[in-house]
């Protein structure tokens, strides 16, 4: 039997969402958010609602060149398995990239995604600070050897 996606499909709607960011379409990505999405970043305070979060999103988009290659998705069971209405959860593993110029920083992480209703209404990013200095000497080594982007 054949499968069939559809954009309600929480594996679609994450990959559809990062590839909004990506595009550096804020309308697009702010079309897959609830509104009461909430964003977190390990370390960062917690973004609640989707004005504060496609803020975000568009602050980014205006100062940074965003990237991501996806390693691996996998989707969950509900996050409350006795609740019906609740979100389906989407783990990422993933390479993000973050460009200013022609530094670009490549660093790991792991991300929970929770979608309900065909749109994210949760997103929490795991990182590494290590891992992200990492890249950061690498975008700084790539771009004075002239092999970066």
């Amino acid at each position: 039997m054949a499968v069939t996606s559809t954009r309600t499909d929480p594996d679609v709607v994450v990959r559809t969402f990062f590839d909004a960011l990506m595009a550096g379409s804020t309308g697009a990505a702010a079309d897959l958010l609830t509104d009461d999405v909430w964003w977190a970043n390990v370390g960062l305070p917690t973004m609640r609602g989707k004005r504060a979060v496609v803020g975000a999103i568009s602050a980014m988009n205006r100062s940074i060149d965003f990237g991501v290659d996806i390693h691996h998705l996998a989707v969950s069971a509900p996050a409350d398995p006795t609740n019906p209405q609740a979100p389906v959860v989407v783990l990422t593993e993933r390479t993000d990239y973050l460009g200013v110029g022609p530094l670009r920083v490549g660093f790991w992480v792991c991300g929970r995604l929770e979608v309900r209703d065909g749109r994210v209404c949760g997103w929490q990013d795991y990182f590494s600070k290590a891992d992200m200095a990492k890249g950061a000497v690498r975008g700084l080594l790539e771009m004075a050897t002239g092999r970066g982007r």
